[in-house]
């Protein structure tokens, strides 16, 4: 169980977007006070703090999938899925919010952790190990 639940928590950090359809609800004007320090303009070392809110929020987020998937593949009209898709929104939304990050924040590291071996090691240790 622990081997299938790594692999769905590795898959959702190689998805190319972390959380796509919840990116596009983030406003087009967060504030520089969300972002991460140095990450702007340079890549300076995650904090090991914000790496185990990342890993703890990925393993929730990846849980969720894994909870609606099945039920996704089910859904016979367009409205039930996009009530399904607003459901799995919300609930990732929710975990994300829960690790005290905003959604920029996390899928930023994210981000990062797709370009950085060695960040994408900690973001996923840190998601087997509970966050």
């Amino acid at each position: 169980m622990i081997d299938l639940r790594l692999a769905a928590v590795a898959a959702a950090l190689m998805a190319s977007v972390a959380v796509p359809a919840l990116a596009q609800q983030g406003t087009a004007n967060n504030s520089a006070a969300q972002q991460l320090p140095g990450t702007a303009t340079q890549q300076a070392p995650v904090p090991d703090a914000v790496v185990h809110k990342v890993g703890a929020a990925l393993r929730q987020t990846a849980t969720i999938r894994q909870k609606y998937a099945d039920h996704a593949e089910a859904a016979n009209s367009p409205q039930q899925k996009q009530e399904l898709t607003s459901q799995v929104e919300t609930e990732m939304l929710k975990a994300i919010s829960d690790q005290g990050l905003s959604l920029q924040q996390y899928n930023q590291v994210i981000q990062m952790a797709q370009a950085d071996p060695s960040l994408k090691q900690r973001v996923l240790s840190a998601a087997q190990s509970g966050g």
